[in-house]
């Protein structure tokens, strides 16, 4: 019983840690989440517009981030919207470990490859130089494959670096977060393994009381004869 207590007490006292994705800063990065009530924002990039929704985020069974943005690209009241998505995974480290991306207009649907950190991602680095060297890696992959279609219009060849531009700011706006159980934790509590019950000390006696003895007051026959009554003898100081 003891180790189901001591158990108990360390798994409510520990911190926890993960990788979040800050949507306020993103959202602050791309001018604000101002359209679409307030689900998205809308932007310019080379002369076109474009939109990018609040992310959806869920976690991975070994405490990492996916990560999914669409991306619109805004063509104009008598023409339809272009659309992308942008998938990224982070590991339970906070560590950007691979990102996909495709874009569909005209009919045609392009993607990229799973660009992730080993063969495909190139050299084993960390950190930033991993998380730039997967976005570099899946904007030469888009832009390459954008070209082969032969896309003319502007903002659809610009569509590849605003993919990765997003990229960028999603990648930015991550972190690891460590929190405590409770925002103001009380004083953990002493716990004793092994105490024994403690002896109540014996109360202190009660001191007696000592009863002053009463003086017993001499009648004096001649005082009695000439006034009727006893009369106390003074008490000695």
């Amino acid at each position: 019983m003891k180790t189901i207590l001591l158990a108990l007490f360390l798994s409510l006292n520990s911190a926890w840690a993960g990788p979040i994705l800050n949507l306020d800063n993103l959202g602050q990065k791309l001018g604000g989440w101002t359209a679409k009530g307030k689900r998205a924002a809308d932007y310019e990039r080379s002369g076109s517009k474009y939109r990018t929704w609040k992310p959806e985020v869920t976690q991975t069974h070994d405490g990492g981030l996916f990560i999914s943005v669409r991306i619109d690209h805004l063509r104009g009241l008598l023409a339809s919207d272009d659309h992308a998505s942008l998938q990224i995974t982070l590991d339970h480290e906070g560590q950007i470990i691979s990102a996909q991306s495709s874009m569909a207009f005209q009919g045609k649907k392009i993607t990229s490859d799973a660009i992730r950190l080993g063969a495909s991602a190139g050299t084993s680095v960390l950190g930033v130089e991993q998380a730039a060297k997967i976005g570099t890696d899946l904007l030469a992959d888009l832009s390459s494959k954008v070209l082969r279609e032969n896309v003319a219009e502007p903002g659809r060849v610009t569509f590849p670096a605003v993919i990765h531009h997003n990229y960028n700011l999603v990648c930015l706006a991550t972190g690891m977060l460590e929190e405590e159980t409770s925002d103001d934790p009380a004083p953990a509590p002493t716990i004793e393994l092994d105490s024994e019950p403690t002896a109540k000390p014996d109360p202190e006696p009660t001191p007696k009381t000592t009863k002053t003895p009463s003086l017993e007051l001499k009648k004096d026959k001649n005082t009695l004869r000439q006034i009727g009554k006893p009369v106390p003898l003074p008490a000695s100081s």
